[in-house]
């Protein structure tokens, strides 16, 4: 393409008005979308690292107990496996509302105040 080809392109292209319009509100809008997939991201892990650290005390605290007294311990998992399913089901309800705590009502939250703040 010579120079001539270009200029006739460049006069063309910014002697007519686009065809389409951008809101005034574009670059917040990117902007804020963008923060909260960061915000998601870093939501999720902390949820992990919450999730993480609570097995670890929990495995902490059951090998203490072995090193201190394994009948205590063996009461311990005698207890847990003759309640099993009510243990399960516990702990994917604590689980579930961790879960929407650190992660769930923060991103509602943010998404209602970018959708106030629109308005």
């Amino acid at each position: 393409m010579n120079n001539k080809q270009l200029d006739f392109i460049i006069e063309k292209s910014f002697g007519s008005e686009p065809e389409f319009k951008l809101s005034a509100d574009f670059a917040f809008r990117v902007t804020a979308g963008i923060a909260r997939q960061s915000q998601w991201k870093t939501d999720i892990k902390d949820y992990l690292y919450l999730t993480g650290f609570t097995f670890f005390l929990l495995a902490t605290t059951a090998g203490t107990y072995y090193y201190i007294s394994r009948e205590t311990l063996n009461q311990i998992f005698a207890l847990i496996s003759d309640n099993i399913l009510p243990l399960i089901y516990l702990l994917i309800l604590l689980n579930f509302v961790l879960f929407v705590d650190q992660v769930g009502l923060p991103y509602l939250f943010t998404r209602r105040k970018i959708n106030q703040q629109n308005n």
